[in-house]
This record gives C-alpha cells, sequence and structure tokens, in this order.
C-alpha cells in the first residue's frame, strides 16, 4: 500500500490484522508527491469515490452517506459516512471521512473521525463527533 508523509491521531490497539481497534480517534492524513489530484481522481462523485475507497478495505464496510461541498478558500471536499464490521469480538465502528487536494494536485489530505457506532447515538455524541468533520478545510 501507499504510505502517507504525515499522519497524526492517537496511537491505537492493533489486531491481528495490524488494524486499529481504538474506538474514538481523530486522524489526519497527508499525501505529498502526487501528481495531477482531483477529486476526480477517485471517482466522479463522492458516492463513487466513497465506494471505491471502501471496496478497498480489510473489513466490511456499509457506506451511509457521501456528499461534495465546497469549504474554506473555495476548496472541494468529499465527505463520506461508513461502518466499520469488526467481527463479533468487537463493536461496529462508524466513521467520516473528508478528502480534500491542494490547488497544485500535488498533495491530498484526509480527515477521518471514527468511533463506535453505539456513541453516535449518544445525546450530543454524534453533534460533536460530526462537527469535527466538518469543520475540516485546507486553507
Amino acid at each position: 500500500g501507499v504510505l502517507p508523509d504525515a499522519a497524526f491521531g492517537p496511537p491505537g490497539k492493533r489486531d491481528g490484522l495490524g488494524l486499529s481497534n481504538s474506538d474514538t480517534n481523530v486522524s489526519v492524513i497527508v499525501n505529498n508527491d502526487v501528481s495531477g489530484f482531483t477529486l476526480r481522481t477517485l471517482g466522479d462523485d463522492a458516492e463513487s469515490a466513497a465506494r471505491s475507497l471502501l471496496s478497498k478495505r480489510k473489513r466490511p464496510t456499509e457506506l451511509v452517506a457521501a456528499c461534495e461541498e465546497v469549504r474554506g478558500a473555495n476548496t472541494p471536499v468529499y465527505q463520506f459516512e461508513y461502518t466499520v464490521d469488526r467481527g463479533e469480538r468487537y463493536e461496529r465502528l462508524r466513521a467520516i471521512s473528508v478528502v480534500a487536494g491542494s490547488s497544485a494536485g500535488d498533495s491530498f489530505v484526509t480527515l477521518t473521525v471514527v468511533s463506535a457506532d453505539a456513541d453516535w447515538a449518544r445525546e450530543g455524541a454524534r453533534d460533536r463527533l460530526k462537527r469535527v468533520a466538518e469543520s475540516f478545510k485546507l486553507i
């Protein structure tokens, strides 16, 4: 796989596949040294991009919602919400990922907010988690 140039987020507990089992996490991943990147590189629209990206995951996922928005200094982003099935031993996760590319097309950044699916149902928790994702923009 492709390794990011920078990644920020809390260290997680890893399972046998090397995947994080941390229930609540906000991560930001920066990928540099790409050429000609636009959101359309991922897919013609947010939903097709999300389905393509999620199909590459090691664990079963289900797309909940996908949209394209303009944020910050006229920067388009793809945002998608999805669930991740971690099997019977762990609670299902729900996540929102936001992807934006640099105006020069030489990098892209992904922010992901993830928490246990049950946490999203708690009063106020869903709004706080969504607010983190919705605050993401490149400036």
